[in-house]
């Protein structure tokens, strides 16, 4: 980043302000660039949109924080083993119980106390 700029300028009867080409070549802003001004604590921020386009990219490619992409997909693949895990326990299960249906409606039968 370039060193810290302090340029004054003037607020037209309009309320327009220029941003100084200083100001506006080291933020690489152009012509029909979009802007936007953040207003906390009685200052003003201006925002490039390269500037909020890189902070939503560090966001989402873990930034500080780590990789969120190689995290998601880690725990979306622990999730799948979780899941094939429990369905070849089911599929295992019904292999073994070779009763017939009409026996396994029996045996429910008995258990709930409808039938002996």
């Amino acid at each position: 980043m370039t060193a810290k700029l302090d340029i004054d300028t003037k607020v037209s009867t309009e309320g327009r302000v220029v941003i100084p080409a200083a100001v506006r070549s080291a933020l690489g802003i152009g012509p029909g660039d979009r802007v936007r001004f953040v207003v906390e604590d009685g200052e003003v921020k201006l925002v490039t949109a390269k500037s909020l386009l890189f902070a939503v990219w560090a966001n989402n490619h873990g930034g500080d924080a780590g990789d969120s992409v190689v995290d998601v997909r880690r725990s979306r693949q622990a999730d799948t083993a979780r899941s094939d895990a429990k369905w070849d326990r089911v599929v295992t299960h019904a292999r073994a119980d070779a009763r017939s249906e009409d026996e396994i409606e029996q045996g429910l039968l008995v258990q709930l106390g409808l039938a002996q």
